[in-house]
């Protein structure tokens, strides 16, 4: 199971850290529908979403994702 994502919440995407995945079977069979309780980092807001409204992150678009919120930080410092 990935331990950070990307999550559709509000109408845009934020990062976050998965705390817990649950399974639903619905009647027939076929497909079974997952949710993950995740927490938003910037705001550490719990959340529960459908697996369809995440985006799991590899290590390197995770520290992409940190390089730029630093550089982001650092020219806030500067204005």
């Amino acid at each position: 199971m990935a331990r950070y994502v990307l999550c559709n919440w509000k109408g845009r995407f934020w990062p976050a850290k998965v705390l817990s995945r649950s399974r639903t079977s619905p009647q027939s069979k076929r497909k079974q529908s997952c949710s993950l309780q995740v927490e938003i980092l910037s705001v550490h807001k719990k959340i529960q979403v459908k697996n369809r409204d995440v985006k799991i992150l590899n290590e390197s678009q995770i520290e992409s994702i940190a390089s730029s919120l630093v550089a982001q930080t650092s020219n806030l410092g500067t204005c």
